[in-house]
C-alpha cells in the first residue's frame, strides 16, 4: 500500500509542474501576443504601406490626418 500511494503521489507532483509550465507558456504567449497589437497608428499605416494595402498618396494623406 505504501508504494502504491507513492506513485500517486509522484503522478501528481508531475501533473501539477505540468499545469504549472503549461500555465506559464500560456500567460507568456498572451502577454507576447498582447504586445504586438499595441501599435501606434502611423506604424499600422506603415505597415501597410508597406504589405501593399495602401499607396504611398493614401499613405501621405493618412498621416497628415494623425
Amino acid at each position: 500500500m505504501g508504494m502504491f500511494g507513492g506513485s500517486f503521489m509522484m503522478v501528481g507532483i508531475m501533473l501539477f509542474w505540468v499545469v504549472l509550465i503549461t500555465v506559464g507558456f500560456y500567460l507568456l504567449y498572451r502577454f507576447i501576443n498582447d504586445r504586438k497589437e499595441e501599435l501606434s497608428p502611423m506604424e499600422i499605416l506603415k505597415v501597410r504601406l508597406a504589405k501593399g494595402e495602401i499607396s504611398l498618396d493614401e499613405f501621405e494623406q493618412l498621416s497628415k490626418k494623425l
